[in-house]
This record gives structure tokens, C-alpha cells and sequence, in this order.
């Protein structure tokens, strides 16, 4: 799954919740951090577990529970972003979303297709795959930081966000949304 996708999906998704451009922006950035294990040559490492997401985040949690409940949502919201990575890499290949709950790593592949011809029919297929979790030190990582196909899609789901972001503020209205009433 290319960045920028990674990037996008939780993006479109604060701001659907009501989160404006300034807060959302740094919150999808954190969708990126489970991929900074391809900086030490090995991909789709612990960083892609879930159970590692969540425990990471619950200290965080708690602390802003205790010290300041306003920010409990911001923390909640920033683990689900990056959860979201693995999420999305779950339908791209096999990634180790339970780690160390399950030494296994899965793989989602859905697909629908269809058939056109003597008559019509839509062929359905879902798998899931599993595969032993095997780290390799690679020598070397290639891969796109997006294709065009990725780069259109992320452009079309920006674009509104940005032209509203954009239009509030040159009529001089707030653009102020939160989750939690002042």
C-alpha cells in the first residue's frame, strides 16, 4: 500500500468526524510510523501489529485520562490512524496484525468481479490467508511512494476537503470543529 494512501484514508476520515484540516494533518501522519521499519531494511515488521498499536497507546491513554480527559479523544483518534496502516496493508499482502498473539501473519484478498456475455454474473471472492510471520533483513527496499493510480485517488478525495478548508477561510468564517463542546 503506497504512503500516500496510507496517508489519505485516515485523513478523509477525521474530517469526516468534524476534525479540521490543522488537527487531522499531524493525526494521518502518524499512519505512516509503522512503515519506518523499512529505515532498518525489514517490512511489515511488529510495527504492523495491532496489539502493539494499542498497548503502545494505552499509557497514553491513561495518562491523558488522569492529567487532561480533553485529550483522551485525540489519543484515541491517533491510534486509530495508525492502526488504520495495518488495516489497509491486511488487503495488500501478508502483514502480522496479531503479533505476538499469533505467530501467524494474514492476508485479505476480496474481490468482485463480473462477467459480460450470453448472460450476466458477478463473481464474488473472499480469502483469507495465513502464512508464518518471517522477518528478513532485506539488502535493499524499493518501492513507490505513490503510482499515478494512488496519486489521482488521493488527489479526488482531497480535493473538497481542501476547496472547504479553502473557502472558510477567505469569507473569514471559523473553521473550527471539534469533537467535544466548549
Amino acid at each position: 500500500m503506497e504512503p500516500i494512501i496510507h496517508f489519505v484514508v485516515p485523513f478523509i476520515a477525521l474530517t469526516l468526524l468534524g476534525l479540521d484540516v490543522k488537527r487531522a494533518l499531524p493525526l494521518s501522519l502518524l499512519a505512516l510510523l509503522p512503515d519506518l521499519d523499512a529505515l532498518l531494511l525489514v517490512h511489515r515488521s511488529i510495527s504492523h501489529s495491532l496489539v502493539v498499536v494499542f498497548a503502545s497507546a494505552a499509557p497514553f491513554a491513561l495518562i491523558a485520562y488522569r492529567l487532561k480527559p480533553r485529550l483522551l479523544s485525540h489519543v484515541i483518534l491517533a491510534s486509530l490512524s495508525v492502526a488504520s496502516h495495518s488495516n489497509l496493508d491486511l488487503f495488500a499482502g501478508y502483514t502480522p496484525i496479531l503479533l505476538p498473539l499469533s505467530s501467524s501473519s494474514f492476508w485479505i484478498k476480496a474481490e468482485l468481479g463480473v462477467h459480460i456475455g450470453g448472460s450476466m454474473s458477478i463473481m464474488p471472492a473472499v480469502d483469507l490467508l495465513t502464512k508464518p510471520t518471517a522477518f528478513q533483513h532485506l539488502q535493499s527496499l524499493d518501492a513507490p511512494l505513490f503510482t499515478g493510480e494512488g496519486l489521482i485517488v488521493s488527489a479526488t478525495l482531497l480535493a473538497p476537503i481542501m476547496v472547504k478548508a479553502s473557502a472558510g477561510r477567505l469569507k473569514g468564517r471559523p473553521r473550527r470543529w471539534t469533537l467535544t463542546k466548549r
